[in-house]
């Protein structure tokens, strides 16, 4: 009887890590990788041009929920999957990402003590939780990113 019970509780957890496996570098839309839903953020800030260190950390910046939902509606449609990679491989695909001509970042937040924040390129997402994807339906359409941050950057720029 013990060692049905424990085939049982050993098979479990095959399945349960098998199940985690699969749900982790399935292919999932860009919305799905990122731990905020649009509904209920509060701001965002936004950088196609990363400022100057001693400039804000963003272009600009919003409360408004237009162009938060604006801009997860476009990344929805791209689908990613989750690249495999040891912390170093990791940390210089993150540099190489961030200091591409394609670059962009945005910050999301629920709150204060929620935020996630996001680099892209035309091919490549991060989700700052050590999690790099590949975009497989890309690359990102620039010309929509570059529209989006001129279009916003002039009302909310200065804020």
């Amino acid at each position: 009887m013990i060692k049905k019970i424990g085939l049982v509780v050993l098979l479990a957890i095959a399945a349960g890590v098998t199940f985690y496996n699969w749900n982790e570098y399935r292919e999932k839309s860009v919305a799905d990788v990122i731990p905020l839903h649009a509904g209920e953020l509060t701001w965002m800030g936004f950088s196609k041009n990363r400022p100057a260190l001693d400039d804000k950390p963003f272009e600009w910046g919003t409360k408004e929920k237009k162009p938060m939902d604006e801009l997860l509606a476009f990344l929805s449609q791209y689908k990613v999957k989750r690249k495999h990679l040891g912390y170093e491989t990791l940390s210089q695909e993150v540099t190489a990402l961030r200091n591409s001509e394609s670059a962009f970042e945005f910050e999301l937040a629920r709150d204060k003590a929620e935020t996630v924040l996001i680099y892209a390129n035309n091919n490549t997402v991060y989700v700052l939780m050590d999690r790099l994807y590949e975009i497989k339906n890309g690359p990102i359409n620039r010309e929509w990113i570059d529209a989006f941050n001129e279009k916003y950057r002039k009302i909310y720029g200065n804020s």
